[in-house]
Parts: C-alpha cells; structure tokens; sequence
C-alpha cells in the first residue's frame, strides 16, 4: 500500500521477548481486518553478544558492531523506522542511531515520559532492570530530563532480580513470582510511587502472571504503544 509505514525490529536481544513484542503489536492494533496491522521487518538475531557482559566487562564481546550491521540492514530493507526491544541495548542508542538514517524509537526516553503521563505528580520512579541497564544510568538519565527522581534496588534485590532475568526467563525456567513480588514491595517501601519494568524479560513475567496494576509501568507495552501510533495505526487497549 502506497505510504504505508514498514516497522524494522531489531530483535533476538533476547529471542523471547522479541515474539512478545510482536504478539503485543497484533494485540494493541485496533484493526477489523489483516490490513489494519501494522507491517514489520522482525530480525530475531539471537547471536548478538549480551549486551549486560559488555556493559560490565569490556572485555567480553561487544554487541555494537552487530546491532549496528542489524540496523542497517533493516534499513537496508525498507523499514521507516527501527525499534529495539531491550532496555540494555539502550546504552548504545546513540551510536546504533548514528550508523542509520532513519529514525529509532528510543524505549527508554518512551517509558519514562509515559510514566509522567500516566502517574500524576510523579516525583520518585523504581526502576526494575538488568545490572547493566542499572549500571549503565540509562534511566537515571531519562528521569533527570523529566525532573524525576530514580531508585534502583539494593545489590542484594539486584542480584536476584539478575537471576530471575537470566536464569529463569531467559533460561525458559520457571519463574520465582513471589520473589519479584517482594523486590517490588521493596522498592514501594522505599517510597516509590510507580514501577517501570525496565527489562523486556519482565514483560513476559508480567504477561504470564497477569500483573496489572497502576503502578507499573512495562516498557514493552509502551514501545508496542509508541510503534503503533507512529505507524499510523491506532490502539486497542488490553
């Protein structure tokens, strides 16, 4: 179709939450009929290096040089627009955007001006993520732009929200709920007034257990959101 929008996902960072993504896009189109949705180039890579190992140890392989051969290949292949659905992959937004000419929907920014809409007064934000996207300070960046305040949970909550990312959904395990629970409660307790699932492996978890609440905020749902629109489509909520 003549001036139709072609989305470009840079995916397989990780596998899993790339069909997500995808399933999220049919659900939240508000479409009658095959046309109504929205058209997508999915590359699933799942061979890019991990992109947390870089971020703490350099040493390890570096995911840059693929995502940005990804993103040119998409590019490449007609997509007027790339998204990424990782939080971590984030950390190299600027260069990945640099090595295209079309634009990338940034999650991050997305996510945390999306909060500021959807909690009024929002003054503190917990951020439930990977260590490099903590470490990283990709949303406490994000959140400074907006004049709010950023807490990241305490090394011992990081680590087991570490290992239920990786060694449990990344792993296709099962997952630990109560233990995401109280990570959260945690991050309540110290004053937070709303949660951003800043990991697209907790999306999944949020899926799985039907977690609805105001208070948290799933990046994935709001890059699925933000795709849509920008595509010209218009949303379902679900």
């Amino acid at each position: 179709m003549a001036g139709e929008k072609f989305l470009g996902v840079l995916g397989g960072v990780g596998p899993l939450a790339t069909v997500y993504f995808t399933q999220l896009l049919v659900n939240m189109t508000d479409a009658q009929e095959d046309q109504g949705h929205i058209s997508c180039l999915i590359f699933n890579h799942a061979a890019i290096p991990d992109r947390t190992d870089y971020i703490i140890d350099p040493s390890k392989p570096n995911p840059l040089p693929v995502m940005m051969e990804d993103a040119k290949l998409l590019e490449k292949f007609g997509a007027d627009m790339i998204v990424i659905p990782c939080n971590t992959a984030h950390y190299f937004y600027e260069q990945i955007q640099g090595s295209v000419s079309i634009p990338i929907v940034n999650i991050i920014e997305e996510t945390v001006h999306f909060a500021a809409q959807q909690v009024p007064g929002l003054t503190k934000l917990g951020i439930l993520a990977t260590k490099g996207t903590l470490q990283a300070g990709s949303y406490q960046k994000a959140c400074a732009k907006f004049g709010i305040d950023c807490a990241i949970p305490c090394p011992a909550d990081e680590g087991a929200l570490m290992d239920i990312i990786y060694h449990q959904v990344k792993a296709g395990r099962n997952v630990d709920f109560d233990a995401f629970l109280r990570i959260a409660d945690a991050m309540r307790g110290s004053g937070c007034e709303a949660l951003v699932l800043g990991c697209t492996e907790l999306s999944i978890i949020r899926s799985d257990f039907s977690l609805r609440r105001a208070d948290i905020i799933d990046s994935m749902e709001v890059l699925a959101r933000v795709s849509i629109e920008r595509c010209g489509k218009k949303i379902r909520e679900i």
